[in-house]
């Protein structure tokens, strides 16, 4: 792996302790990362932090045509977490079993067929990271609340795989579905759909990326939608102290999607799956000094 060239950002429940020591929802920011964009003093902190990542991204040469080799990531530090200075390509979790619940830009994901490299698919990237298993349940259209020609909705998956005993950390890769559901007339606001999976998964760990379009071509999948998905995101880390949200959002290239500006191509899809599972072992890292054998 190169040097660091890229970011993970990630927002929990905040440490009132910690407010005046630039902590968002739990997360302290690099001060390398912070020095490239200093805050004004009535700036609003979220925006500024999401911006610095963006800013780090649009200024690496050639990040338009990464390889799957992904570049490792910025130094993510968590306020009392076990491995704040671990870097992240060795970072591992203590997530033994993944349910990854997802819409269309998830279905495939997993496929052996549809990557070069069979190291690039979801579950052995999540294995990488030390996970033991990894359940995928994923169907095109999938919002949250709504279902689409009687196939099951997100809480309608996490139940069936709870009925089928699956404990561990949850990723919840949804919420495109819904924010342009929302954008176009949808009455059960954001906050209302993560509320009701949270209540879902009941109190297990959840890492919930946000969520990113660019330049789509479907009514409803614009970015504004997303970014108001994604608000919603935020302050719900700050109600569910089992809840990690990862600003994949604000790692997303243009060059990483389809012609539609909602799923993902080949490049994009193996990036997304390392990004991932980075961010799995980066918001639910295995304990100091238990070392974990992990297949390569």
């Amino acid at each position: 792996m190169t040097t660091e060239t890229k970011r993970i950002r990630m927002f929990r429940r905040p440490d009132r302790t910690r407010r005046a020591a630039a902590v968002l929802a739990g997360v302290t920011v690099a001060a390398t990362a912070a020095a490239l964009a200093p805050t004004p003093a009535q700036a609003d902190p979220v925006s500024d932090l999401m911006g610095v990542a963006g800013q780090i991204l649009r200024e690496l040469p050639g990040t338009s045509n990464l390889s799957s080799d992904l570049p490792s990531l910025f130094t993510l530090l968590i306020p009392g977490g076990p491995e704040q200075s671990t870097p992240s390509d060795q970072r591992r979790t203590s997530c033994r079993q993944v349910i990854h619940i997802g819409d269309s830009t998830s279905v495939g994901i997993d496929d052996a067929g549809k990557f070069t490299d069979p190291a690039d698919r979801l579950s052995a990237q999540y294995e990488r990271v030390g996970a033991d298993s990894t359940v995928l349940n994923a169907s095109g259209g999938r919002s949250i609340v709504e279902r689409v020609d009687g196939q099951p909705n997100a809480i309608d998956a996490i139940a069936t795989e709870r009925e089928r005993g699956r404990r561990g950390c949850w990723v919840i890769a949804m919420g495109v579905n819904d924010a342009a559901n929302i954008g176009v007339g949808s009455t059960v606001a954001a906050d209302e759909r993560i509320d009701r999976v949270m209540a879902a998964v009941d109190g297990q760990q959840v890492l919930w990326p946000t969520v990113a379009t660019r330049g789509a071509t479907v009514r409803g999948y614009d970015e504004a939608n997303m970014d108001s998905f994604n608000t919603a995101l935020r302050r719900a880390a700050a109600r569910y102290p089992n809840l990690r949200v990862y600003d994949f959002a604000a790692e997303a290239q243009p060059g990483w999607f389809s012609d539609d500006g909602i799923h993902y191509n080949a490049t994009g899809t193996s990036q997304r799956n390392r990004l991932f599972a980075t961010a799995l072992a980066t918001a639910f890292p295995a304990l100091t000094g238990t070392p974990r054998t992990v297949a390569r």
